[in-house]
């Protein structure tokens, strides 16, 4: 089993000793094990810290986060921040379709259906339009 230090865990998720500390006061963290004087964190303990970020961003609060991560084991942990964290599969486009090309700003394409109705190519011109005013601010 691998043990952590708070600095190690720290290092690892960027996050200041206050936070992780805080993060235990809340529940959310459970303390560290051993004794006072020797005290260590788990591989559960870091990818919990890990998970508070990802969850954050899907719009949890934290009472939210405690709530979901309580009870889980660090098989469930990591089977959870592999799902989150992990990227989608590439969608493939249909190869019949043709599309038309759009080059946006930062080196983007935007691939688009030839066959959009008026009222689609109408919102086409109107996102083109947007994302090159944002690009030019």
């Amino acid at each position: 089993m691998t043990q952590y230090s708070i600095q190690d865990l720290s290092d690892q998720t960027s996050l200041p000793r206050r936070t992780i500390h805080f993060y235990v006061q809340q529940g959310i963290l459970p303390p560290p094990e051993g004794n006072r004087g020797d005290a260590y964190y788990t591989e559960s303990h870091l990818l919990r810290l890990k998970l508070i970020p990802l969850l954050r961003r899907q719009g949890l609060k934290l009472d939210d986060i405690r709530a979901r991560l309580h009870g889980l084991d660090e098989s469930a942990l990591r089977e959870l921040y592999e799902q989150i964290y992990a990227p989608a599969p590439p969608t493939l486009l249909p190869t019949s379709q043709p599309f038309a090309h759009y080059a946006l700003p930062a080196g983007m394409t935007l691939l688009v259906p030839a066959s959009l109705t008026p009222s689609e190519r109408k919102k086409l011109t109107e996102l083109l339009k947007a994302v090159n005013e944002i690009f030019s601010a």
